[in-house]
């Protein structure tokens, strides 16, 4: 067995360096806490600036879209189209189903004719002569 003999300045040297090694990055953790303790890396400082700028950004181009594409409904002063509904006086012996048939006589009769009770508050089929009721019209 072959045994490795360093001289002893030698050994005293690479036992001082490496405590000097130690002592130094010792030195270093205790510097960073006496000057604030906050040590930020590439990704945090790229973080705790980048954010705020991506949300003003955004926050711009909200604003802008607002401020540059106006809303698509306009109030207008002039005449309504026409009637969606008309008047109808109701004639003796006449009944909803002869009222909705000449109100629109292309559409289907029963679908005229739930319009019609839906449009008066109608309960029932019974009308009573005079009685006057909105009519969709055609």
């Amino acid at each position: 067995m072959t045994a490795l003999i360093m001289p002893r300045s030698v050994r005293r040297v690479t036992l001082s360096t490496e405590r000097a090694d130690r002592t130094a990055r010792t030195d270093r953790a205790v510097g960073a806490a006496r000057r604030g303790g906050l040590h930020l890396t590439r990704r945090g400082r790229f973080f705790l600036v980048g954010l705020p700028v991506v949300t003003g950004a955004a926050a711009l181009l909200v604003v802008a879209a607002v401020f540059l594409f106006p809303s698509t409904v306009k109030a207008s002063t002039g005449a309504v189209g026409a009637p969606v509904t008309q008047t109808v006086t109701v004639q003796p012996r006449q009944t909803l189903w002869d009222i909705a048939r000449e109100a629109d006589p292309e559409r289907d009769t029963r679908e005229v004719v739930n319009d019609i009770a839906e449009l008066n508050g109608l309960t029932s089929p019974a009308l009573t002569s005079g009685q006057v009721l909105e009519v969709p019209a055609r």
